[in-house]
């Protein structure tokens, strides 16, 4: 259990040097501070093979509001630390049986049973972002099971638990959890770095409100393209003014690798796959013209 001053949530055991993996949200406060890498955040509760709870000061080893994780530390002896297993959230299906274990309201250690009912669902997560992949299951997951694991029936970890859809506050039978895949691809980087570093093309892309305001309804508008990025090389056009002061559009990504793109959310989505230096092959539509342009993702700006 990881216990923060303003309630608590839960978490994982990830490996014999003592990392917890929890959810942002579950030390949010502590983090809205901005602490330092090593300043403590939280108390961290471990269960011992007796049955007794062992307390530990829970330092900021890492943490990632995008995918809603957070990596804290413990100083705890390596017969307390029994890493979990992490499975293949991948290979999931519709209907397969799972466990969701946490702290509901502060009842310790509680397991509750239910199937998957959803697959790549979007968790509208309590950091304000959205998480694509998303794990949808009726297990009850109430106010303090968010960090905990959601296990397949053999005890393998598929997912993170992080939250729910309700109108109560308590369990509606619509859980949501982080994929075991994503959650594998960012700890191993908020352990080593803090954060993680994404890939993307560092060019300023219109909100909705505003794309659909110059009437393009499908792809991403693209507003500013620094001068002498990457994506200027390639020719990637930005929206301007005209001599009379019209507003001539920018370049319409509609599609990056054949995956449609419709938003800026979508946009951001598709980048989320890749890593920095990958090529990737942007379709666009350009005034009444399609074309193609290829381009190498750098690291993205914070």
């Amino acid at each position: 259990m990881v216990e923060i001053p303003e309630g608590n949530g839960s978490g994982i055991i990830w490996d014999k040097e003592g990392h917890i993996v929890t959810n942002y949200h579950v030390i949010g406060n502590s983090l809205s501070r901005n602490p330092s890498r090593g300043q403590v955040v939280a108390r961290v509760n471990i269960l011992a093979a007796d049955g007794v709870q062992k307390n530990f000061e829970g330092i900021l080893i890492g943490a990632d509001r995008a995918k809603d994780l957070a990596v804290l530390k413990v100083e705890a002896s390596e017969d307390l630390l029994r890493p979990i297993r992490v499975g293949e959230s991948s290979s999931l299906r519709v209907g397969q049986q799972c466990l969701a274990i946490g702290n509901p309201f502060g009842f310790d250690h509680t397991l509750t049973v239910g199937v998957i009912s959803g697959l790549n669902r979007d968790i509208y997560s309590q950091t304000g972002v959205t998480i694509g992949g998303g794990i949808q299951t009726d297990a009850a997951i109430n106010p303090g099971n968010s960090g905990g694991p959601l296990l397949d029936s053999k005890g393998n970890l598929i997912g993170i638990n992080t939250a729910i859809f309700t109108q109560t506050g308590t369990s509606a039978g619509v859980g949501f959890a982080i994929p075991s895949s994503t959650v594998l691809r960012v700890v191993p980087q908020l352990i080593q770095a803090g954060k993680v570093l994404r890939a993307g093309l560092n060019i300023e892309i219109a909100p909705d409100l505003i794309a659909n305001q110059l009437n393009v309804r499908n792809g991403a508008l693209v507003l500013l393209v620094p001068g002498n990025s990457p994506a200027a090389k390639v020719g990637l056009l930005p929206t301007t003014r005209g001599f009379a002061g019209n507003i001539v559009l920018g370049d319409i990504i509609e599609a990056v690798d054949d995956k449609p793109v419709r938003s800026k959310a979508e946009l951001y989505k598709a980048l989320d796959n890749y890593n920095i230096g990958d090529e990737v092959r942007l379709k666009i539509r350009r005034g009444n013209d399609n074309l193609e342009l290829s381009i190498a993702l750098e690291e993205k700006d914070s």
